[in-house]
Order: C-alpha cells, then structure tokens, then sequence
C-alpha cells in the first residue's frame, strides 16, 4: 500500500508570510519608522482615529505615512489622503485580512519618503488579521462601545496579539447599557499584559493616552538596538538549550529593535552581522556549567565564564565577547543555563527545558524595560 503524503498548507502560508514579515521589520527597522498595525471590527472607528492622530502628530512635526486595507474602494484611503500625508490604498480582493506581501507592496510605493510612523489600517475584521503578522512593531486593536463588552471573550486572540486595546466611542456610554467594569474583566481575562485606553475619536476626549502610546513607541524605536544570539550544538543534548531560547523568541511579537539570532556552534560566523546591525546590547544564550542546579539560568560576566564554568565554548566566548565590545561598543550579557547532560542527543533533558522557559523570561524582562 502506497504511503499518503500530506502536505501542510496552512503552516506553509504561515512560514512564508513569516518571512516576509521580518523583511519587512528590518526595512523599517533600518529607517527608523515606526509601525502600527491598527485592527478592529467594521464601524469601529478605526479610520476616524487615524485622521485625529495624524493631524495631531503633523501638529507636532511628526511625519506620517499609511498603509490602507480594504476588500474593495478607496474611500478610507481618500479621507486620510486629503491631510497631505502619503497614504497606498491596498484592496484584497476579497481576502478579510492584509498580509505581509500586500504590506511590502505598498511600502515599496511609498518608497524612500521620510516618515517617523506608518499606520497599516487593517481590514475590519476581528478573526483573520490576528493570524498575519505584517512587519509592525505593535498591534492594536480598536473596539467601540456600541460593540458591547464580550468581544474580548468571542475572539480572545486579536486581544492576545495586541499590546494596547483602545475602547472607542466613550462619548456614548451616557447612552447604552454597555458595563465599562465588565469589559475589563473580559479583557484582561483573554490578554493579561495588554493595555487599555478609553477615548472618543469623534470629539478627542481621551487622545491624550493614545498619544503617548506613539510617543513612547517612537521613542523606543529609537533606543539601542538588542541582539539576543543563542548559541549551542543542537546535537549534544543540554548543549542546544541556547538555540532552544532563541527559537521560543522567534515565535513571539518581539519589538522592532530586538533581533534574535540562532547561532548555532559557530556564533564567531555572525560577528559581521551582529557588528553591522550596530546594537546597544547583545545578550549571549549558552548551555553553561556555572556549578548550580541543573535548569538554574543567570546572568554571567566574560571573566567568571573563564575562571569558574565549563563549557565546550568556554575558551572562545569571552574572546567573542570582546571582539563585540570593541567593534561595536555594546553592552554584552552572558545568560547561562545550566545543564544536566550533554552528550549525543537530540533530546533537551527536562531541568534543561525548564531553564530555557525560565531564560526565555528573562529576556522578555530586559526586552520590555525602556
């Protein structure tokens, strides 16, 4: 009997688009914009937001740029068009969602104009564009009062995904029953790291949060890049525990200025990389035996990792570590993890994994600080 071959279709849109993605995070990363995916349901006021916003910023000599998604018409685009900013109007032809292709498509006809933000207006729809990372350094998601308060509840992930939920249209709570109480239950029941702002589109009460939210962004764009570089040989069991970090971090939404880096057993191959990406920090992941229990993970400095560990990278990593300092005058961590074994397998042993979950929140610690 002939073996059936079963293709994965879905993962393989989702790797590809993946890709894409991260093109598009590096151009914007290297020109210093900004990105925000704004997301919502039809009727949100997704569009009446952005014309507030980006008059507001023009008001402050900020300079934007947008990115407009519909399943047919340009009328959104014309409304944004009309405040002198550039705006690429992208219709999906049928398709409920943007995706990364569709984002690089209009940022190449954008071209080189200077921008310090580009919004992508998403297509109103509160399931599918959760799914298509689009290259942006955060999402939002835009509900409104009228919606009433369980959304969060119904499509838990577009909340999850999104680091700020605005609550639209607050100039019409005096007239409906919705429960402002009972939202942020929902809410914080389905994403409990995401933000909340209440404000009102239409007459501006609230705008002040949602500006800030930018501010802040902009400004952390603008902060010293982060390179965090795993390091081990998959091969060798507990070895690959730095490679296992890297690879959780690559599956999440990481802000703009972090970079992640497998680097295998030969980290000394991207040194040019990193070297040329010209980072504020580099964080080092390694399998390193520091004397603690297995699954322990800790901070180190390059001289106790010569004086006090072993590890099958002990004698080229502080050398490494210097050369980076030298060539790009960055601060460089070195974040071991302990192992129980390492011999020939493919297999993480358990006290092992658990120190790459624990490694893995570290870095979100570091990564989320300004």
């Amino acid at each position: 009997m002939k073996k059936v071959r079963t293709i994965q279709v879905g993962a393989s849109i989702f790797e590809e688009n993946d890709s894409v993605a991260r093109a598009n995070m590096q151009v914007l990363k290297e020109r210093g914009v900004f990105c925000v995916n704004v997301m919502g349901s039809p009727g949100s006021g997704k569009t009446t937001l952005l014309e507030r916003s980006v008059r507001a910023l023009l008001d402050k000599g900020i300079r934007t740029a947008v990115i407009e998604g519909d399943i047919n018409g340009s009328l959104d685009g014309e409304r944004l068009a009309v405040l002198g900013i550039p705006v690429v109007q992208v219709n999906t032809g049928g398709a409920c969602h943007m995706d990364a292709n569709m984002v690089r498509k209009g940022m190449e006809m954008l071209g080189p104009d200077k921008m310090d933000i580009l919004f992508i207006e998403n297509v109103g729809n509160l399931v599918c564009p959760a799914e298509f990372r689009l290259g942006e350094d955060v999402s939002v998601i835009v509900s409104s009062v009228p919606e009433g308060e369980e959304k969060p509840l119904k499509y838990p992930l577009m909340f999850r995904i999104s680091s700020l939920c605005i609550l639209n249209k607050s100039d019409l709570l005096e007239f409906t029953g919705f429960k402002i109480e009972r939202f942020r239950e929902y809410l914080f029941e389905s994403a409990s790291g995401i933000d909340l702002i209440l404000l009102s589109a239409r007459t501006g009460e609230g705008m002040n949060g949602w500006m800030d939210f930018l501010a802040r962004g902009m400004d952390k764009k603008k902060s010293p890049r982060i390179v965090v570089a795993g390091m081990g040989d998959r091969m060798k069991g507990d070895d690959g525990a730095g490679c296992e970090v890297v690879e959780m971090l690559k599956k999440e939404r990481l802000d703009g200025n972090v970079s992640v880096i497998d680097a295998g057993n030969a980290i000394e191959n991207y040194l040019g990389v990193i070297s040329k990406m010209k980072p504020g920090r580099v964080i080092i992941i390694d399998a390193v035996d520091f004397g603690g229990r297995p699954g322990d993970a800790r901070f180190l400095d390059a001289a106790s990792l010569v004086e006090n560990t072993s590890s099958t990278h002990t004698f080229s990593l502080p050398l490494i570590i210097e050369h980076i300092r030298r060539e790009t005058g960055a601060e460089c961590l070195i974040l071991g993890i302990q192992p129980e074994r390492i011999s020939f397998s493919h297999e993480i042993s358990l006290p092992a994994r658990q120190g790459v979950s624990k490694a893995v929140g570290m870095i979100r610690e570091i990564i989320s600080k300004p």
